[in-house]
């Protein structure tokens, strides 16, 4: 039922997203977007969502933070498949979809590729990425388990994610998108 609500909230937001775009672009403009999705329709594919998720649990378990606010809480995010984008393009009818397609990155992209991998163990790769999920996603999790709560949860979280760096690749989905305004009649 939650997911059901996130996939018609993402279908209403991107399609008023795709009408204003279309007002501001001039006739047969092209607009290029990317932002997170996942490749398989199974709801739940973030990775750091089901990392954070693991570390919720530990510290539930440890007592420190309420098992009903775990249960309760929903992360209110939706992630699309390249199907469900291509399905509102098209019915929002602005555009002619040139590219649609996924880019698997590591969770590590950002790093500069020119950095010694010798130099960044995988306790600083872990430290960094936490930095950067952590401007993402404390907004959300604050409200719900507290501002005190935070820095634990991502100390955590690092710990979490340089663990599993060295047993496996961690990837994030990319969704790539290349479109052009549709030149619609009496328009030049």
């Amino acid at each position: 039922m939650v997911y059901k609500a996130y996939f018609e909230q993402f279908q209403r937001d991107f399609k008023l997203f795709l009408k204003s775009r279309s007002e501001e672009l001039t006739p047969e403009g092209n607009m290029v977007l990317t932002f997170i999705g996942r490749e398989r329709p199974h709801p739940i594919s973030d990775p750091c969502v089901v990392i954070i998720g693991m570390v919720l649990k530990d510290m539930v378990l440890e007592g420190l933070v309420e098992e009903a606010k775990l249960d309760s809480f929903n992360m209110p995010i939706y992630e699309p498949t390249i199907e469900e984008v291509r399905q509102v393009i098209e019915v929002e009818g602005s555009f002619i979809l040139q590219t649609l397609k996924t880019i698997q990155m590591g969770f590590d992209a950002v790093i500069q590729e020119d950095v010694d991998n010798s130099v960044l163990n995988s306790k600083m790769r872990g430290e960094f990425i936490s930095k950067s999920i952590r401007a993402v996603y404390e907004p959300l999790l604050s409200t719900e388990f507290g501002k005190d709560m935070m820095d634990e949860l991502f100390s955590r979280f690092s710990k979490k994610v340089s663990q599993l760096m060295e047993l496996e690749t961690l990837e994030f989905t990319n969704v790539v998108i290349s479109l052009t305004k549709l030149l619609k009649e009496g328009e030049k």
